[in-house]
């Protein structure tokens, strides 16, 4: 039956490749938002750096020692500053996150949800309100940074391998439960929550499983980089297979949520 549901989910992701140029698309405008973000703090923090004059030695090893001086003072004067500024940007880059995310997430589970469950009878009414996907990623980045917080401090104590299991655990069930509420399909937590469980774990460990393997061919490449051709290169190829695994994710966003709303009917028409 699992089987059939993930067929069917596939089927139906496929017949929908728009949804995967939707949720792109929040994700490259918060590229830009967050670059802008970096650009406006480096900015701020250097403005008075940009004022130092700068007199050229004509010693290349002279210049470099004159700059990392005089970087490392400029850091111990504007060190406070600084470590304000990286905690805001990786707020406001947080907020823009979950906000784009659940903006257009709504209306990626809205779209697969509604046109997957329009045979079922009696036909379910649901809006998918925005602030459902916005209180889901408050809670869910919440709960993971803390989580993280206190499993970083169970490694430090020795129980590194306890630590990873627990946490991955917990970050399991938290896309269980989020994948659910967004999908308005939380009944199926009493109904079918083994075979939802084996879905998202199904689907989870392919996409861990391709990210792993991206994540060693790109150290290997880098390793072995000979010169600044090569890490171009390797920049290059970073760029490219982080915007392959993004097509990949949302495809696989989409089954995911596809076969949840099948599993939905399936309840509704019982």
């Amino acid at each position: 039956m699992l089987a059939d549901i993930l067929r069917s989910g596939f089927t139906i992701a496929r017949q929908r490749p728009g949804l995967i140029l939707v949720d792109l698309s929040w994700k490259l405008l918060w590229t830009a938002f967050t670059a802008i973000l970096i650009f406006t703090a480096v900015l701020w923090m250097t403005a008075d750096l940009r004022a130092i004059a700068w007199n050229d030695t004509g010693v290349n090893t002279t210049n470099g020692l004159i700059a990392a001086a005089v970087l490392r003072d400029f850091w111990l004067a504007k060190k406070a500053q600084g470590i304000l500024a990286m905690l805001l940007v990786l707020l406001a880059a947080a907020a823009i996150w979950i906000s784009l995310e659940a903006l257009f997430r709504r209306r990626l589970v809205r779209d697969i949800s509604i046109s997957t469950l329009q045979d079922a009878s009696p036909a379910p009414v649901s809006t998918y309100p925005l602030k459902v996907f916005l209180a889901s990623g408050v809670f869910r980045a919440a709960m993971l940074f803390f989580i993280a917080v206190l499993m970083l401090e169970v490694s430090l104590a020795g129980a590194r391998t306890i630590a990873i299991v627990t946490f991955v655990s917990f970050a399991f069930l938290l896309s269980v439960l989020d994948t659910l509420i967004r999908a308005d399909a939380v009944e199926l937590l009493g109904t079918d929550l083994i075979r939802v469980a084996g879905l998202l774990g199904i689907l989870m460990s392919f996409e861990s499983m391709v990210s792993a393997s991206f994540v060693i061919l790109l150290l290997a490449g880098f390793v072995n980089v000979t010169g600044a051709p090569d890490v171009l290169a390797m920049i290059a190829a970073a760029g490219l297979g982080a915007l392959l695994w993004s097509v990949l994710h949302s495809y696989l966003l989409l089954v995911r949520f596809s076969a949840i709303a099948i599993m939905r009917r399936n309840v509704i028409e019982v």
